[in-house]
């Protein structure tokens, strides 16, 4: 019900469809002022001609550029003709001046011919008892001094292009119709080399297609940098040929207008002496301009765009937009101002946000009824005391109805009361119209801008949570894209265990503090009731993930102030199914591990036993027969036999404990359990423990070579020293007695990599490293077991009698977990051994457990 004063326009609201006028055709533009800036071709300053008391011509000023086709028009005894004689001097003028390319008029006839200006005239001028080919030479013949079948041949080839086909050119012209006399006339005024051309109603006295031909032949003179001035009643010609319309009205200029803001009936309304810059029409021209800016124009600078052309087609600075906005609390929905022009500020703090119906006054009643709704007189209504305390006295408002119903209300306020005018209305209407579709552009843009961004938020979470880290730091990478596609302050997601309590699964945050808090208590909440929007905390959303065995909630945080949108739910909705199937492969990729480290460690004890009872046999063996030997009851044992029997069953037990070593150190290695103890450690002293401990009988030398500026390494000393020991005792006792065992320790320093280095490919020369080398003059190692040397359980090339070959793998695999390089350089000059440590090789790159 609408409060008294407030009533709908018109009863029945008619629709109607914008019929658009067909837009002018592209037409080349004047020139500007970065093009040529020549004098004008043809220039007419305060010209004047009596004829007695009679006062034809007063003051006409004209102006005709080069390459430019300008027409001169108005109705009969305005003085056009008179203008073309004068300029023809055919008539000498009272008073102004003429110029052509800058430069003053010839005073005769043939002067203005030798300055390039040509008339063809209206009552054609051409000698009735000459040929057709006479004529068209008539004056020239001083400067064509051409035979007369030449003459002929140009006379043919001139009317042919205006479309005349003359059978006898040896006939007077009083013979021929009047079409073809005027062609004559118009082949006479173009022949030759012209500046400036005067056609004084050309195509009078054509067909249709003599006309066209005309028509053409001008537009080619135009090309060619001819100014012409043409005269002519033919509007629809003029705007079709012309650049410009001069409008002659009493013998002065009324109008110069550029044939692409008019139209023939405007010519026609300035020859009668009307303004043809009616409303209607400027209209139309707003209309068509706000068209073709609406086409370039951003989609989200269309809404202004048109409230400024609304304001300027109405005539009214006050003007409102209201918007329907459905995504608020209880669900329903209001009308929030989206653009105001020219609105006083009391005015705008009391509607910035109005309700749909009634209690939203005039703007809430034309979203309701889809109506226009008018309050002629503000005194008569209530509540709009800050209207009428800022001068306003009455008001309207209309629906902006889209394809889906109504979107909004455009409402302006007057400062007289009464109702707006009919056409202003229809205005109102048809910019609604226009108003519509930019919102709805816009909505879809927003629209699929927002599934885009959803899509790609979305990709991106899955391709982090899909690959091989998805259990670990993809969880954060995930939560960080989800952040960034939210536009939201911080992302986490709870885990809840057992009494209840919540814990912290992953987190990615750009605030700290409270911020945990609220998000644990939108958490909590959002476990016990679903999802949450704004609970207990604004700018926060919630969404429950169901796993196996517990529950957990996915909470993001917007900045303070900032709305949560349909959209970022989904999304949160969207992203907490990704993060609970990622979390469900990470559990089944966990148990696959489990069981598959299960598999891997029996098949490791199985290998291990059936190692250890095959490998450990032969000494045990060994040491059960000397001993067995030394306790027979019936033989009595000299002190030497003894004591061989003795020193065999020491050899056979050192080497039982070196098996059981290396067995358990090759099991450690390949598990990932040997641990190291990094500390900082003088290789020099690791290399003298080293030799100190491997027996060396005579003649054999162990001979140790250390540069003086040796670095401290980062290594585990008694590792270290357990793999030169292997190296150092293979040396020793697989070469024959007397064999030199040389061993060299030198530093490498960044950037200083030998030749040696570059062949082996190390290519870390970015640190500085320390090579050991262990090298002898044996026999060597055989050539098929080089390349097999650091494989495990490769007999022949581990210290003496071990037989099982694990010492240089697990050299090897010490080395490597060092970050170093060792490897086997061997031939018919012995077998060298060169280890590569790092300085510092970084605690990450070292197996800890």
């Amino acid at each position: 019900m609408l409060t008294r004063g407030e009533r709908r326009w018109g009863g029945r609201r008619r629709r109607r469809g914008a019929r658009v006028a067909p837009a002018p055709r592209l037409r080349r533009a004047a020139p500007g002022p970065t093009e040529e800036t020549t004098a004008p071709a043809l220039e007419i300053r305060g010209l004047t001609k009596r004829f007695g008391h009679l006062h034809i011509l007063r003051g006409v000023d004209l102006s005709v550029r080069h390459d430019e086709v300008v027409a001169l028009i108005g109705e009969n005894g305005t003085g056009k003709s008179t203008l073309v004689k004068c300029v023809a001097r055919a008539l000498e003028p009272d008073d102004g001046e003429i110029l052509v390319g800058g430069a003053p008029l010839g005073v005769t006839a043939a002067e203005v011919h030798q300055q390039g200006v040509a008339v063809a005239w209206q009552d054609l001028s051409l000698c009735d008892n000459l040929d057709v080919t006479a004529n068209l030479f008539l004056g020239q013949e001083p400067t064509l001094l051409l035979d007369e079948a030449t003459r002929r041949q140009r006379a043919v080839a001139v009317l042919s292009q205006l479309g005349v086909s003359i059978d006898d050119f040896g006939r007077p012209v009083r013979a021929l119709s009047g079409g073809q006399r005027q062609s004559v006339a118009l082949a006479r005024a173009m022949l030759g080399g012209r500046r400036v051309l005067i056609l004084d109603e050309p195509t009078a006295a054509l067909d249709r297609n003599s006309a066209r031909a005309v028509q053409d032949l001008i537009r080619r003179h135009r090309a060619s940098r001819i100014a012409i001035l043409l005269v002519s009643h033919d509007l629809e010609a003029v705007c079709e040929l012309a650049d410009r319309v001069i409008v002659l009205r009493g013998g002065v200029v009324s109008a110069d207008v550029a044939t692409t803001e008019v139209r023939p009936d405007d010519l026609a309304a300035l020859m009668s002496g009307i303004r043809a810059d009616s409303t209607a029409r400027r209209q139309l021209r707003r209309l068509h301009t706000l068209v073709d800016q609406l086409s370039e124009v951003e989609p989200s600078r269309t809404l202004p765009l048109i409230v400024s052309a609304m304001v300027a087609a109405l005539e009214q600075e006050r003007v409102a937009i209201h918007l329907i906005d459905d995504h608020v609390d209880g669900g329903v929905p209001v009308l929030r101002r989206s653009a105001a022009v020219g609105l006083p500020a009391a005015v705008l703090a009391g509607d910035e946000v109005v309700p749909v119906g009634a209690g939203g006054g005039i703007i809430g009643a034309a979203a309701e009824l889809g109506e226009v709704v008018v309050t002629e007189d503000l005194r008569a209504a209530d509540g709009h005391e800050a209207a009428l305390a800022a001068g306003l006295r009455s008001a309207w408002a209309a629906p902006i109805v889209g394809s889906t119903g109504v979107l909004g209300t455009v409402s302006g306020f007057g400062t007289a009361p009464g109702q707006p005018a009919a056409d202003q209305m229809e205005l109102v209407s048809l910019y609604s119209s226009h108003a519509a579709a930019a919102i709805e552009r816009e909505r879809l843009l927003e629209q699929v801008t927002s599934r885009n961004r959803t899509l790609e938020t979305l990709g991106g979470i899955l391709e982090i949570l899909a690959g091989p880290d998805a259990s670990a730091g993809g969880l954060d990478l995930a939560l960080d894209a989800l952040r960034r596609g939210l536009g939201a302050s911080s992302t986490v997601l709870f885990e809840e265990v057992e009494d209840g309590e919540l814990v912290e699964r992953g987190h990615r945050s750009d605030v700290a503090g409270p911020a945990r808090r609220e998000q644990e208590a939108a958490a909590r909440w959002c476990l016990r009731t679903g999802i949450v929007v704004g609970s207990p905390v604004p700018s926060v959303a919630a969404v429950g993930i169901d796993l196996q065995d517990r529950r957990a909630a996915l909470v993001a945080r917007w900045p303070d102030g900032v709305s949560v949108g349909r959209g970022a739910v989904e999304l949160l909705a969207d992203a907490s199914r990704s993060i609970r199937l990622a979390i469900e492969r990470a559990a089944l990729d966990a148990a696959r591990e489990e069981a598959t480290a299960l598999r891997r460690a029996n098949a490791l004890q199985r290998e291990f036993l059936s190692r250890l009872s095959h490998e450990l046999r032969t000494p045990l063996t060994a040491i059960h027969g000397y001993a067995d030997t030394l306790r027979q009851p019936d033989v009595q044992w000299d002190e030497a036999s003894t004591r061989r029997f003795l020193d065999s069953i020491a050899r056979e037990s050192a080497r039982l404990g070196r098996l059981v070593s290396h067995l358990l150190d090759a099991s450690a290695l390949e598990t990932g359990l040997l641990r190291f103890d990094h500390a900082w450690c003088d290789v020099a002293l690791v290399v003298e423990a080293a030799v100190a401990c491997v027996p060396v009988a005579p003649p054999t030398v162990i001979d140790v070579h250390c540069d003086p500026g040796l670095p401290a390494v980062r290594a585990d000393h008694d590792r270290l020293q357990q793999v030169l020991v292997n190296l150092i005792d293979n040396a020793v006792h697989h070469n024959p007695p007397g064999t030199k065992v040389r061993i060299e320790v030198s530093p490498l320093w960044a950037g200083d990599g030998d030749a040696d280095d570059a062949a082996d490919g190390d290519g870390r020369t970015g640190e500085d490293r320390v090579r050991i080398g262990v090298i002898d003059d044996g026999a060597g190692i055989p050539a098929d077991l080089v390349e097999r040397a650091f494989e495990p359980r490769v007999r022949g090339v581990d210290a003496a009698g071990d037989g099982v070959g694990l010492g240089l793998a697990i050299a090897k695999g010490i080395v490597e977990a060092h970050r170093g390089r060792l490897e086997l350089r061997s031939g018919p000059g012995g077998t060298a051994a060169i280890m590569t440590l790092a300085v510092d090789p970084g605690v990450q790159s070292v197996t800890e457990e």
